[in-house]
């Protein structure tokens, strides 16, 4: 515990990593390109593993006209801009909206591409305007990390939302019935429409607005801004970006940037290092707190649920017959040598292909507790395994029931053996948790995400959420080791 706060201390302090320079990067011969690797036709893995799409044809573009080879960077909607901030990047494409939020943490070349806000939706979904979502009943799905989930609270602050992680993700949430439509850019998510040919899929004719995506840098690097705006716009006026467009969508861009788009913006004032802003996240506490509540409901209907379970197993394969030894053998075996999270994954996204749509919450929920019955078995049969035979026949003379015995003799005993294992257990469990947020649940990662996207300030936002988790952890083993004490009264 005390290692973890330091590091956590440690970070709280740390400063991101300096931004290469022109020079640097030059002599280096390699221009590190952030891209996102689920992001079809503007980037994605193809055949081999080798990344492809609108994206990377840019960057090898940009860095032949530079001079140097490209370094393509894996790097979801959600990190491009912490990315740049912490030095792990020279640049971003990705579909990279210019905000002035944005602009405040980084700087933008020239327009790339235009971006098109509308409405993906199906026809099970009674609506014909995009004002018509302006509903309570209706849910709208979005990635974190998009500039188009503040439009959402704008211009449609009524209906639910629905954050996810990946693109593909979106349209899937659509096809299971998860949510109602899609308000983004209609370009760059209707090819995963394809992925389920048997939904009637609508796109409404009026758009909400017309934005413009940009090419990200860390703030301050003016050399570097003033190749890649001098490259960007001669890749446009020699019709390269077109070309590649097409080549990507199979038809030319909805609106691209004229020559007003296309002049050289003023050069940077701000830069040089990292100026901390605290604000947002302290503003966002209550937020905060109560993500960290639904963490813990979380951890303990898995760990209740479980423990429960986990008890079945362990006397299973402690004293069942033959036959469900093994099943419980088996069971445990499989659980144990897969990851929780794909578990849950198959829990959210498979069952519905079966007919069964679980919510995110029960789903994630579901899942860690399935995965907890298989390490609490282990850890009950330790317990089980220390019982005295005494106790045992002591309990059969007085005529107690199997029952009674296990309720009376059998579970204090095995309690009292391995509390120490379940109190960690839980601790483990509260962490844990944290894997709900890639599902859309707002437990504390995930409201601390959804934050962190909307202010940008990642490393403020998630110090001050391991900070919250280190006080979970040490008010949940504080409590625990009182219960213990007093309650079992187990020695220290």
């Amino acid at each position: 515990m005390l290692r973890r706060l330091i590091a956590l201390i440690l970070l709280l302090f740390a400063l991101p990593a300096a931004a290469r320079d022109l020079a640097t990067i030059k002599a280096s011969g390699v221009l590190r390109v952030g891209v996102n690797p689920n992001f079809p036709p503007m980037s994605s893995f193809g055949p081999g593993g080798q990344l492809q799409g609108f994206d990377v044809n840019v960057a090898r573009a940009l860095a032949q006209r530079l001079g140097v080879r490209a370094e393509l960077v894996p790097t979801e909607a959600a990190s491009r801009v912490p990315f740049l901030v912490s030095g792990r990047i020279d640049v971003s494409l990705g579909a990279l909206t210019i905000t002035p939020e944005r602009r405040a943490l980084i700087d933008f070349s020239v327009p790339l591409h235009s971006e098109a806000m509308g409405v993906i939706t199906t026809a099970a979904t009674p609506v014909t305007r995009w004002q018509d979502l302006n509903r309570s009943d209706l849910t709208l799905v979005n990635m974190r990390g998009n500039q188009s989930v503040s439009v959402l609270a704008e211009k449609l602050p009524r209906p639910k939302r629905l954050l996810v992680d990946g693109n593909a993700d979106t349209i899937r949430a659509i096809a299971q019935g998860r949510a109602d439509a899609l308000v983004e850019n209609v370009d760059f998510f209707i090819g995963f429409t394809r992925l389920y040919p048997d939904v009637a899929w609508r796109v409404l004719p009026e758009p909400i607005f017309t934005a413009w995506c940009g090419i990200g840098l860390p703030k301050g690097n003016e050399p570097l801004r003033a190749a890649i705006d001098t490259a960007l716009i001669a890749l446009h006026r020699d019709g390269s970006i077109d070309r590649l467009w097409r080549g990507a969508y199979g038809a030319a861009m909805t609106v691209p940037p004229g020559p007003e788009q296309l002049r050289p913006v003023a050069a940077s004032t701000g830069g040089g290092r990292y100026r901390f802003d605290w604000q947002p996240v302290i503003a966002a506490l209550p937020y905060l707190a109560g993500g960290a509540l639904i963490s813990l409901q979380i951890a303990g209907i898995a760990f209740g649920s479980g423990a429960v379970l986990g008890l079945v197993l362990a006397l299973a394969r402690h004293s069942g017959p033959a036959w469900a030894q093994r099943a419980a053998g088996a069971y445990v075996s499989a659980i144990t040598n897969t990851p929780a999270l794909v578990q849950i994954f198959l829990l959210y996204y498979a069952l519905p292909d079966a007919g069964v749509l679980l919510p995110a919450f029960v789903a994630v929920t579901l899942g860690l507790t399935l995965n907890a019955a298989a390490y609490l078995a282990d850890i009950l049969r330790g317990g089980i395994a220390a019982l005295r035979a005494s106790e045992l026949e002591a309990a059969a003379v007085l005529g107690l029931s199997a029952r009674d015995r296990l309720r009376f003799v059998m579970l204090p005993a095995i309690v009292a053996a391995v509390y120490r294992p379940l109190a960690n257990f839980f601790i483990v469990l509260v962490l844990g948790s944290s894997m709900a947020a890639l599902f859309g649940v707002e437990e504390l990662t995930g409201r601390a995400i959804n934050i962190s996207t909307a202010n940008l300030r990642t490393i403020e936002t998630f110090a001050v959420t391991g900070l919250i988790y280190i006080l979970l952890t040490l008010i949940a083993s504080g409590a625990l080791a009182l219960f213990g004490r007093h309650v079992l009264k187990l020695q220290r």
